[in-house]
């Protein structure tokens, strides 16, 4: 390792990114000196816990606040400066103007390296009547304590929330906790625009449930006012009452000053780095919200803003600037959100995304229990996993339920990163014990019955492509072969009903002409109907995946 006496690491940002990389800096380095400038009251915060905050399920705001400037200071000799903005890079001379935002002067460091964490900013539309009073976007602690006192104040009672995202449906679900009726508006014709529209149609019908508003396919228009204070949120069909208006419309990465300094900015529109952190710019690095990544699985360039790939970045670029060499390969979009007791979460690619990607895909959704059937507290999940038809290599995976759901999806994640096919996933030697799993985990489930359809074994279709066929008006047998009580407390509307049990010594019923899919409650049946009836020489059967599990469309009684 060089040595780093008398060298200068400035950092710009002092959140996730910025103060990892602080810290990192420091253990690798006893010698050099570090300075970090931050606009922000606050330093090192816990910004994912924000909305917890907000619905009191964290009581002290204190606790989001991980280290103060006085702890880097004392216990790691490094200088953390608040309330002072980064205004100009100069690469040529290798400086950093500085704004002193409380006294008002200007100070230049200069700097041996530079590490840039400027975040993201949120996206706040110009829209008529968007600088009224209580309308906030969350990114910070101060907007967290703004959002706090005012739902605090009881006079919050209709809460429109802009932006049917992670942030915003966690809002949502905050909200409502402190009983506020919360209406979402999202543009797109789905919530969690980062799922395929199917897995996102049952969160929202459980959102539904809670009392939670759902529009989708309208947007926010405009806001309308009693005075200074937000009263009525128009969109492009209807007013909606709202004492709060939280935009979670979107951000966008930090930019604007690494622009300036002519430093490079990539496909994704933030800061273009290498697996180094570094910019095209010597000695200058990018790290966070801010730096673009490459996606493990296209190989391109992905910006997708995370508080676990910002520590990563960080950590690497610290190791690099103080002389070392690490590299970070990569990130895959690994999410997950609780939304009341519900859990959502994705890994790779979506079915909509590896089709833009160019991938012939297979997928499938399996519905199972997160542990041992007969265990008490046993609970299900809705497993969807995306393959690539050439390669068999998994592509990603979606995983929704009331059950255990991180663990599928790093399961997933450490399979993605390793480039593995289905039949490998399906072979794992997983954790087994009843308190956590089934004897065959919910995954190798999952996968087995995605390879039983890369492998032609069986035709499977997904609950979206049914309900397309039905509105495109194609004629099919749908065929429900669950029990006739089952059938009684709820079917898909225009089904044909003959239970499994019966289903070979009632062949004659069934129009052979046409094209037959099975339903049950959850797809184990109906794949056994769908062999039962290609033994017996139908040749035009499918089963449908995940069957009543998976649709979200409503029964009939």
């Amino acid at each position: 390792m060089s040595n780093n006496k008398e060298k200068h690491l400035v950092i710009i940002g002092g959140v996730a990114a910025g103060m990892k990389a602080a810290a990192k800096a420091r253990r690798e380095s006893s010698t050099m000196k570090i300075t970090v400038v931050t606009d922000e009251h606050y330093i090192s915060y816990a910004g994912c816990g924000m909305p917890y905050y907000i619905g009191d399920v964290i009581k002290d705001s204190k606790k989001l606040v991980v280290r103060e400037p006085v702890y880097f200071k004392t216990m790691l000799n490094i200088n953390v400066l608040t309330r002072h903005q980064a205004i100009a890079i100069d690469t040529r001379l290798k400086q950093v103007k500085v704004k002193d935002l409380e006294r008002g002067n200007d100070i230049v460091f200069s700097y041996d390296k530079l590490i840039i964490a400027t975040g993201a900013q949120p996206i706040v539309p110009p829209l008529p009547g968007v600088n009224l009073g209580n309308i906030f976007t969350l990114r910070t602690i101060t907007d967290t304590l703004k959002i706090r006192t005012a739902v605090d104040s009881g006079k919050i009672k209709n809460a429109v929330i802009a932006g049917g995202g992670l942030i915003g449906l966690e809002m949502a679900e905050n909200l409502t906790i402190r009983n506020i009726k919360v209406t979402v508006v999202e543009l797109l014709d789905q919530i969690l625009p980062p799922l395929d529209k199917d897995m996102s149609m049952i969160v929202q019908n459980y959102l539904a449930g809670k009392g939670v508003e759902i529009i989708t396919s309208d947007g926010v228009k405009s806001f309308e006012g009693d005075g200074n204070t937000v009263t009525k949120v128009i969109t492009g069909k209807r007013q909606l009452p709202a004492d709060m208006v939280i935009l979670s419309i979107g951000i966008r990465p930090n930019t604007k000053l690494a622009q300036d300094g002519g430093i490079g900015i990539g496909a994704t529109r933030a800061i273009k780095v290498n697996e180094r952190m570094e910019t095209n710019v010597p000695d200058v690095y990018a790290i966070g919200d801010c730096a673009e990544s490459t996606h493990l699985v296209t190989g391109k360039p992905a910006w997708i803003a995370l508080g676990s790939t910002a520590g990563k970045m960080g950590r690497v670029a610290a190791i690099n600037a103080t002389g070392g060499n690490d590299t970070f390969k990569g990130i895959l979009g690994t999410l997950i959100v609780k939304i009341f007791e519900m859990h959502i979460g994705k890994v790779g690619l979506s079915e909509r995304e590896a089709i833009r990607e160019g991938f012939t895909i297979e997928s499938t959704i399996v519905p199972a229990s997160d542990k041992s059937h007969y265990y008490p507290g046993a609970k299900d999940i809705l497993i969807k996993l995306i393959a690539d038809v050439a390669s068999k290599k998994l592509l990603g995976a979606e995983i929704i339920g009331e059950g255990v759901v991180d663990k599928r999806i790093d399961v997933i994640a450490t399979a993605l990163t390793f480039s593995t096919t289905v039949d490998q996933i399906s072979k794992l030697d997983l954790a087994y014990a009843p308190p956590y799993s089934m004897a065959m985990d919910a995954i190798i489930v999952a996968a087995n019955v995605l390879n039983n359809k890369l492998l032609g074994k069986t035709i499977g279709i997904l609950p979206r492509k049914v309900m397309e066929k039905r509105e495109g008006g194609e004629t099919f047998v749908l065929l429900d072969v669950r029990t006739d009580f089952e059938y009684k407390s709820g079917h898909i509307k225009g089904c044909q009903h003959i239970p499994l049990d019966k289903l070979a010594s009632r062949f004659n019923e069934l129009d052979n002409t046409k094209e037959i899919i099975t339903y049950c409650r959850a797809g184990l049946r109906a794949a056994q109907a769908y062999r039962i009836l290609t033994n017996a020489g139908f040749n035009n059967v499918k089963y449908m995946d995940g069957s009543i599990s998976a649709w979200s469309y409503g029964l009939e009684k």
